[in-house]
């Protein structure tokens, strides 16, 4: 477990004040596997932001951007979108149909938590994690009284945010509520390079706005020492127009979509000398709205879908922790795009051990079965180990091997026209072996780790036009192999009134495909489009009583565009600066925060003909009252 404190300083030098403890946990039963743990410094920088935005700052993964406001989804370690499983509080939110989540219509002020499971590491929680998993927690504060919060943001291209919560209760009782309204024209000019490479004239986005609002409200009871109870709804509405890309024009307002949707979810968790459970159950409903003028088009989707889960976990013996645990999921879909209704059941039965070999050697053991629409998936399996290499320092080997396996998406199977009902199983064998290291001082924390990453994903799913090139259709078609270097270093310093946190990642990733779709397939052996092979994040952050400085800069290396690599998307560093002073007034405190983004007004695009916008700013006031 690696434990982090930081501590915040107020305004009144002649005033000792207690610490603010900020804890960093590496969960225990990873042992061997890398995960990593957003801080809350970051959640709180980015509270007005999506999930999206804060991933491509301070994580690995490379974002996949349309641009603000528009789909975002995510690549880690060369896989595919859907091959990054998302968690809820321990309930999986990737829609079946695409088998993805749009990382754009998640706000980071929904979250308390946020975990990062790299490759095998995810399957302690599902299938399908072939490059890893996101986990969004929400935690409740048992010594809380009262705490309520409003931030105010206003930025450019007419962007308003507003961002609200309660959180109220005792011992035994909790409540939190947040919600949230953001809205944007999102008429960002940017350099047109399709109308003019050498001199590129100054556009305007069009059809680009979008509006988001939603509301989280949780509850938690405990009626003993013993039990905790916790019920959650999570509603929200979004809207976007979609923009074209820049090669074409459009008639405006053509393209949109528009989604409602709700998760629900209660949890039970009751603890015993040595063992404990727990049940979860959540609903979730979605419609979405997609609409189309020139092409005619007005579909409906819909989404149902009813998630349990039950473990029990016991640690009878010294050394030694037991977690076993089934699931059943069930997911009803109408389309406009399939023959007819579309359902999908999932039953999983999980064990997991941890085990201590010994002084500094630990092992991690998880197997899991599936059974999805009443065909057994491939068994899936992983073996950790962690081991302390040194008695005088805290350096550590980490080193795992996993099997693991992706289901075909309902869009897969069943879309109209293309859909492959015959499509098998994506199988994948990952690897890892790092090293990491921790030093906590009590001025000075240092921890740093190194991995180093194998993957080999078969029967990977590619669509494809059919025979006269009519429509596309998928087929398993590809072996992709995905290997690389992950680095990073953190440094907390603590003096008496200043406090400084520094990180850096670094990621060299090279997938290629192994396997040709054709004869003359000149994607053999190349590098996998938009997937860069060298991408790098640096964060400083500087405290000084009240007042905090934060800088980032973000580096994406070349993107190639065409499976043959002949066509590809230039690198580009971007620079984010914010400054923000909080003012304190017996129990309430004002912070006021002024940000930059893109400080050098870089031109870039993340997916080809999809604009991104230069310098931009925000202003934003918050104000919070704690008893």
């Amino acid at each position: 477990m690696n434990l982090q404190v930081a501590v915040a300083q107020m305004i009144f030098d002649t005033l000792d004040l207690s610490p603010v403890e900020v804890f960093s946990k590496t969960p225990e039963k990873s042992w061997g596997f890398k995960v990593t743990e957003i801080d809350t410094i970051a959640l709180s920088n980015h509270a007005t932001q999506s999930m999206a935005e804060l991933l491509a700052t301070a994580t690995p993964f490379f974002v996949k951007n349309y641009g603000p406001g528009n789909l975002a989804t995510t690549s880690l370690r060369g896989a595919s979108a859907s091959h990054t499983q998302v968690l809820w509080n321990g309930i999986n939110v990737n829609s079946p149909m695409p088998g993805q989540v749009d990382f754009s219509q998640i706000p980071v002020f929904f979250t308390d938590n946020i975990r990062i499971y790299f490759g095998g590491a995810s399957l302690q929680h599902n299938s399908g994690g072939l490059g890893g998993n996101v986990e969004m927690l929400n935690i409740a504060d048992w010594n809380n009284s009262l705490h309520a919060e409003i931030l105010q943001e206003t930025g450019s291209f007419d962007t308003y945010k507003t961002y609200v919560s309660a959180k109220a209760g005792n011992l035994k009782f909790q409540s939190a509520t947040r919600a949230f309204c953001s809205r944007s024209e999102n008429d960002f000019s940017y350099l047109n390079n399709a109308a003019d490479r050498e001199s590129p004239p100054v556009e305007y986005r069009r059809n680009a706005a979008w509006k988001q609002q939603g509301v989280l409200q949780e509850i938690f009871f405990k009626p003993s020492a013993k039990t905790i109870l916790s019920a959650r709804i999570w509603a929200q509405h979004n809207h976007r127009e979609i923009p074209a890309n820049i090669q074409v024009m459009v008639p405006d307002e053509n393209e949109n979509l528009t989604e409602k949707l709700v998760r629900s979810q209660l949890s039970a968790e009751h603890f015993l000398k040595k063992s404990k459970f727990l049940i979860q159950s959540s609903y979730a409903f979605s419609r979405m709205n997609y609409q189309n003028i020139i092409s005619e088009i007005d579909d409906e989707n819909t989404v149902k879908s009813w998630l349990n889960a039950l473990k029990y976990e016991n640690y009878y013996f010294e050394r030694l922790s037991v977690l076993t645990g089934i699931n059943f999921n069930f997911h009803a879909v109408n389309s406009e795009n399939y023959l007819a209704e579309r359902t999908r059941q999932e039953v999983s039965a999980f064990v997991g051990l941890n085990y201590q070999l010994g002084s500094g050697i630990f092992m991690n053991v998880s197997l899991r079965q599936e059974v999805v629409d009443k065909k057994n998936a491939p068994f899936a399996a992983s073996v950790g180990v962690k081991a302390r290499l040194t008695k005088k320092a805290p350096v550590y080997l980490k080193a795992n091997i996993t099997r693991n396996f992706h289901s075909p998406t309902l869009n897969d199977l069943y879309w109209l026209p293309g859909g492959n009902p015959d499509l098998k199983f994506e199988k994948g064998l990952n690897s890892e072996l790092g090293f990491s290291f921790i030093k906590d001082h009590e001025k000075l924390t240092l921890s740093s780790e190194i991995t180093c990453f194998f993957a080999d994903i078969d029967n990977w799913i590619m669509w494809q036009p059919d025979s006269i090139f009519s429509y596309w259709t998928p087929v398993n078609l590809k072996n992709v192999i995905s290997k690389g270097i992950e680095a990073g270093l953190k440094i907390e310093l603590k003096l008496k009134q200043v406090r400084l946190n520094y990180s850096v990642n670094y990621s060299f990733t090279q997938a290629t495909n192994k396997k040709g779709v054709s004869v003359n397939d000149q994607s053999i052996g190349k590098q996998l489009i938009y997937v860069p092979a060298h991408a790098a994040n640096q964060n400083i952050l500087i405290v000084f009583r009240q007042f905090t400085l934060n800088y980032a800069c973000t580096f994406t290396g070349k993107r190639f565009t065409s499976s043959d690599n002949l066509r590809y998307l230039p690198s580009f560093v971007l620079h984010d600066l914010s400054a923000s002073k909080a003012l304190t007034f017996g129990k309430s405190t004002l912070t006021l925060k002024l940000a930059v983004n893109n400080l050098f007004d870089k031109s870039y695009q993340v997916i080809a003909w999809q604009p991104m916008p230069g310098r931009y700013f925000s202003f934003a006031l918050k104000f919070s009252y704690l008893k």
